[in-house]
């Protein structure tokens, strides 16, 4: 895996540029990427000498940096950014503040893009012609979802080609930000994107809950860890990537801190766990990792060639999407997500609240969000309920002389 540079230097044009320093001969000399050869790397002497108190442990002095931004203006300034191929723009967007799997996301939507319209050099070439006709051919064009030359072909849903528009017009923002296409020109936002059929959010029932923990009892008997997660993951409502990458020095007595640089929001979460949960998870937790002694237990509970003997939270996210699928698989009548343990804590988290706001508030994420793709309302809010409290309200007290009383005081 590549190593981010430990200093960063600003262009003109927004863009920042990382470098690292190098001892030769005692002078300083600076190493950054070389402004148009993807993969390659500037070397170049400062002219600094290396002070005799200096160690290696220690930053470079000041001439050094004075010195090295010099040199990266003076080699980035030959380069125009609009005419960035589709190769840089690609490996810039892999160094920007964006979660490695929505990076993923984000470098599919560019493949295809790139795969559908194979002749464009690079982001500045996309204009809003080309950005539609993109649409058209990518909704349009059949995919197959295997290698065989016989295999089936499928159309492309409504909702692929949305997200597919959707997705590169949020690339495009952080391509305007280093600079490689003009900010104020997204040629995604006037796109006609495909209409998307309302689908109100939906929660498993407390049933489908019950018959998931039966069954993940009965399937891996004894296997504390596992339940343990999923009962944090529906105490907490955390995405699934933020839950598996926690620390042991995460839990602070009886709460469980979710670092703002793990949370998708960017936000730091505090949640308060019942004491004996909190206890179990201290005599679990591993010396790094709050799940690590995940892959202990494997030896036990899912042996085979495909386990490993060493943790990450990768790893523990796969196995825990493995888990529910399997779940799934045995239980098509009552079927849970991992993402359900999320639903129904932001639904019922709003049915006690009676705010969505102040739920999105606590659990993590928008106002907007939670509305959209979250709160099942029916099951948060109980209409009969609240108009049945709202009647002395909405109903006008129009005196006793009035011919008609609809409603009195109890004892009046």
């Amino acid at each position: 895996m590549a190593r981010h540079a430990p200093y960063r230097f600003p262009l003109a044009d927004g863009r920042f540029v990382g470098a690292s320093h190098i001892v030769r001969d005692g002078y300083f000399h600076t190493r950054f990427p070389h402004p148009t050869e993807r993969g390659k790397y500037v070397r170049a002497a400062t002219g600094v000498a290396v002070p005799k108190s200096w160690k290696p442990t220690s930053s470079p002095p000041p001439d050094w940096h004075t010195e090295t931004a010099k040199l990266i203006v003076r080699h980035y300034a030959v380069r125009n950014p609009l005419e960035t191929t589709w190769d840089e723009a690609v490996a810039e967007l892999s160094t920007a503040n964006i979660r490695p799997k929505t990076l993923v996301t984000y470098k599919t939507a560019i493949a295809n893009l790139r795969a559908v319209l194979p002749d464009t050099k690079g982001p500045s070439s996309i204009t809003e012609e080309l950005a539609n006709r993109f649409a058209r051919l990518y909704a349009a064009a059949p995919f197959k979802r295997g290698k065989a030359s016989d295999a089936r072909e499928y159309r492309r849903s409504p909702q692929t080609v949305y997200n597919a528009i959707a997705n590169l017009s949020i690339v495009w923002s952080h391509f305007a930000d280093l600079g490689y296409v003009k900010r104020r020109e997204n040629p995604w936002e006037e796109v006609k994107r495909p209409k998307l059929p309302r689908r109100p959010p939906s929660v498993p029932t407390d049933d489908a809950f019950r018959v998931f923990f039966a069954w993940l009892e009965e399937r891996y008997p004894g296997w504390e860890l596992v339940r343990l997660f999923a009962d944090v993951k529906m105490l907490s409502g955390c995405r699934l990537n933020d839950l598996c990458q926690v620390r042991s020095d995460q839990l602070r007595g009886d709460v469980l801190v979710i670092e703002a640089e793990q949370d998708k929001t960017h936000r730091e979460r505090h949640i308060p766990l019942p004491s004996l949960l909190a206890e179990r998870l201290r005599a679990l937790k591993g010396p790094t990792f709050l799940w690590e002694r995940y892959a202990e237990d494997t030896r036990q509970y899912r042996p085979g060639p495909a386990r490993t003997d060493t943790f990450s939270p990768s790893v523990m996210y796969n196995a825990m999407k493995s888990i529910f699928r399997a779940y799934g698989r045995a239980h098509p009548e009552a079927k849970v997500k991992t993402h359900d343990l999320r639903k129904r804590a932001i639904t019922l988290t709003s049915g006690k609240t009676q705010s969505v706001d102040k739920t999105a508030e606590a659990l993590g994420l928008t106002a907007q969000t939670a509305r959209k793709y979250y709160v099942e309302a029916s099951r948060a809010f109980d209409g009969a309920e609240v108009m049945k409290e709202m009647a002395d309200v909405l109903l006008l007290d129009r005196g006793e002389n009035s011919d008609t009383i609809l409603t009195r005081k109890e004892g009046s």
